[in-house]
């Protein structure tokens, strides 16, 4: 058994790092998903939070704890923006996607289909695959019947409303599995200080990767019965 405990944070708007960074501390994840990193912002909360950072060009990152692996930057057009990288758990490997798409139908939906192209999500993927991130989804719609068609939402928390942070109303930000790995547990942060740090809420998630390796049953062999030996 293999638990990962994950937050996805769109850091929109956010201008006190080190606000962000005791959100993040008080929450002690294990790998942090990150969107709408500005410049120098990635390494200063790494620093604030004793996470190691993992970005490239764009405004999509990682904080984690543990090593991670084949990161490659990819622009999905119109401002959309994917991160992707491989974490290595317990001998498990696990493929790592955080994406940044805009509210705009028409750019989001060539965002998705860039998405699950075939160097992308579109690829046969061995392992399991967690994809999280700002999905700028309305309430219905918006290509949401794509990704529920071809990877599963995370079943905690069940409603997870997070946008706007004051008074959320709708899921914005959305984590989507595949493979052999589900979901335990799960809350959007709403706190005064979260509600502060950006116009998006936090969402926390426990993760659990199980084992796929099938195991060869050796039959049970009956004891011999023991007799005593005249001598």
């Amino acid at each position: 058994m293999s638990i990962l405990r994950v937050m996805t944070y769109a850091l929109n708007g956010t201008a006190d790092a080190a606000a962000t960074a005791q959100i993040i501390r008080s929450q002690r994840p294990e790998l942090v998903c990150l969107q709408y990193l500005t410049a120098g912002l990635l390494e200063t909360l790494s620093k604030e939070t004793g996470l190691q950072a993992f970005g490239a060009q764009g405004c999509c990152g990682f904080l984690s704890c543990h090593p991670l692996s084949g990161l490659q930057a990819c622009q999905l057009g119109g401002a959309g923006d994917c991160l992707r990288a491989d974490l290595d758990l317990a001998g498990k490997r696990l493929h790592l996607f955080t994406v940044q798409l805009v509210f705009d139908p028409a750019s989001r939906g060539q965002q998705l289909a860039r998405l699950f192209a075939e160097d992308l999500l579109g690829a046969s993927l061995p392992c399991a695959t967690l994809v999280s991130g700002d999905f700028s989804f309305p309430l219905w719609g918006g290509g949401q019947w794509l990704l529920r068609r071809r990877l599963k939402p995370v079943q905690h928390p069940r409603w997870g409303a997070n946008y706007p942070a004051e008074f959320p109303l709708w899921p914005r930000d959305r984590v989507y599995l595949r493979g052999p790995i589900h979901s335990l547990a799960g809350q959007v942060i709403a706190t005064p200080e979260t509600r502060r740090a950006s116009r998006q809420l936090p969402i926390l998630t426990t993760l659990e990767l199980t084992d796929t390796r099938e195991y060869l049953k050796i039959p049970e062999v009956a004891k011999p019965q023991m007799r005593p030996v005249a001598g």
